[in-house]
């Protein structure tokens, strides 16, 4: 882990596992970071790393690994899709627990081939 990283739990947050606040059950995990459906966005993903990091500068050094890990144990098809982290409130992070994004995409879906910035878009003018 990056010195100054700790285990530590926080006892309001709900991707710290040990708290129990968990709504659903990881769909894998690796040593490091699990894998979970995200809440209210059907077909996509959340990589969340077991320990509490808030930045990504506070990510272990292993993240690379996990995410490798993890990645090919989404249950959707990885062809073509998006990572992302949402850091801070104005660019839409809810939870102060980084988590990445997996956003599986696919062909005549809305907003295809134009990347996230695309995809923002178009739910925006819905």
């Amino acid at each position: 882990m990056i010195s100054g990283m700790s285990n530590t739990t926080y006892p309001d947050c709900p991707f710290c596992q040990e708290n129990k606040l968990l709504r659903s059950t990881p769909l894998a995990e690796s040593e490091g970071a699990y894998l979970l459906d995200a809440y209210g966005s059907p077909g996509c993903y959340l990589i969340i790393p077991k320990a509490h990091a808030e930045t990504p500068g506070e990510l272990p050094d292993s993240w690379v690994e996990d995410m490798d890990t993890l990645l090919p144990e989404v249950p959707a098809d990885l062809s073509n899709y998006n990572l992302s982290f949402n850091l801070g409130k104005q660019a839409g992070q809810t939870v102060k627990h980084l988590h990445m994004w997996v956003i599986p995409r696919a062909a005549g879906e809305p907003a295809s081939g134009k990347g996230l910035a695309g995809l923002i878009n178009h739910a925006n003018r819905r």
